[in-house]
């Protein structure tokens, strides 16, 4: 069985408890041939807890304490070859061991060891970006240059091509944000997928949208997010996601995505919930990648 870890990082605030409930929503929705298992008992209750919120439309509460979370994921049979020269070809079912870690995000602000550490051991990191939030509090660089520094100070010295040898998925969250859509729009990168039953619209180039929305940043500092990305990360270990925990709207019996009403969160006195039926947008796809590099580089 091949073992992957994952660590979920972001600001404080950037729905990295969301988006692990809704990683199992996505799996549920996918027709993809993989599964999502918890490996112990507390593990199972945080997943069952978190998932009940979201598809009885409540935002479940951010992590206040460190959260390790072991899974499995079981995926379709790989076939591999065996031996040096009858090599034989051998046929065994993906079972990845996955650890998600979700920290909490002022962990990750204050240059920590324990942040250090969590993310030193892992094989691919996950990034999260709210652009909605970077617009009002500009803070993602705080959460990230201090970090990464530090990551690069243990683990670039031995590395001959002198980046970090992690693998990183950029997650740009709320895509399904009228402030977000309207700026991929501007910018000529929304599409359509075809076999997309609702038409629902995504993104070309994630990578180009995520520099936008960096410079529309409240504090002027999120510009540098993409830049110290391509200092520190391999190119080609780096993929940008417009990701959505939620989704759009749709309405029941409604056959195509409707522009003119799309927004699946509404704002109550107790805070905004979520309005209809929960449907992810690359969830899912960001932690296949990740696994997907790391099953077969091993």
């Amino acid at each position: 069985m091949t073992k992957s870890k994952i660590t979920v990082w972001g600001a404080p605030g950037s729905g990295k408890t969301t988006f692990l409930a809704a990683l199992n929503v996505a799996m549920a929705r996918s027709e993809l041939d993989w599964a999502f298992v918890a490996k112990n008992e507390e593990s199972g209750i945080w997943l069952t807890t978190m998932t009940d919120q979201l598809v009885n439309r409540e935002f479940p509460q951010p992590t206040t304490a460190v959260e390790e979370l072991q899974y499995l994921l079981i995926g379709p049979p790989r076939t591999r070859r065996k031996g040096l020269f009858r090599r034989t070809a051998i046929t065994e079912q993906t079972r990845v061991d996955l650890s998600l870690i979700d920290m909490p995000g002022g962990t990750f602000g204050g240059r920590s060891s324990r942040s250090t550490e969590v993310l030193n051991s892992s094989d691919g990191l996950l990034f999260l970006f709210d652009p909605i939030r970077e617009s009002a509090s500009g803070d993602s660089f705080d959460y990230f240059h201090g970090v990464i520094t530090d990551l690069a100070h243990q683990a670039m010295a031995s590395e001959p091509l002198g980046r970090l040898p992690h693998r990183l998925a950029v997650c740009i969250t709320k895509f399904d944000d009228a402030r977000v859509l309207s700026i991929a729009e501007q910018l000529g990168l929304v599409t359509t997928n075809p076999s997309d039953f609702y038409n629902r619209p995504s993104v070309d180039d994630a990578r180009e949208l995520f520099a936008r929305l960096c410079d529309v940043s409240a504090s002027g500092n999120g510009g540098m997010l993409l830049r110290m990305i391509d200092r520190f990360f391999q190119p080609q270990r780096v993929r940008f996601f417009a990701t959505s925990t939620i989704g759009f709207h749709i309405r029941s019996g409604q056959t195509t995505f409707d522009w003119e009403d799309f927004q699946n969160v509404v704002p109550t006195e107790d805070g905004d919930r979520i309005r209809g039926a929960v449907q992810p947008i690359n969830v899912l796809e960001p932690i296949l990648w990740l696994v997907d590099e790391n099953v077969s580089r091993r």
